[in-house]
């Protein structure tokens, strides 16, 4: 594979990384947003035990409200926990296509690495049949020719 070819496959694997951690950025993101709506709740829920707790007189209302707070506070919560199931799915999808996009690249890397030592061995190589007096005369001299 010729280098620039090489270089073209690099940034487009460096595109695809940087997409993949954009992704999981925004589901940690999520994450914590669905956290801060289970303290919410919780915050609310507390409130409400408090109040019956303290002992104070309630209104039939306020025991429908009560009532009502309640059960949606269990639907709230129930959907909660089914976004969290689905972010979490999505952030170990998103992490394992990260460290395979990160291992391709590694490996472009690698091959991007022994296609520049082959093509400067060719070169010595070539060099070396074109002027065999210069390679010669440079390790008599103790030149470098790596």
């Amino acid at each position: 594979m010729r280098p620039r070819t090489m270089e073209r496959l690099d940034l487009m694997a460096a595109e695809s990384e940087r997409r993949l951690l954009d992704e999981i950025r925004r589901h940690n993101a999520t994450l914590e947003q669905i956290a801060e709506q289970r303290r919410v709740l919780a915050a609310y829920r507390e409130r409400l035990l408090e109040t019956w707790r303290s002992g104070v007189a309630v209104s039939a209302g306020q025991v429908q409200r009560a009532g009502r707070f309640d059960t949606a506070s269990r639907t709230a919560e129930s959907q909660i926990d089914l976004a969290e199931k689905h972010t979490r799915q999505q952030l170990d999808a998103a992490l394992q296509n990260l460290a395979k996009a990160q291992a391709h690249r590694h490996g472009l890397n690698e091959m991007q690495r022994k296609v520049a030592l082959e093509i400067e061995r060719d070169a010595e190589r070539r060099l070396e049949r074109t002027q065999p007096w210069l390679r010669r005369n440079l390790d008599k001299n103790g030149g470098s020719h790596e």
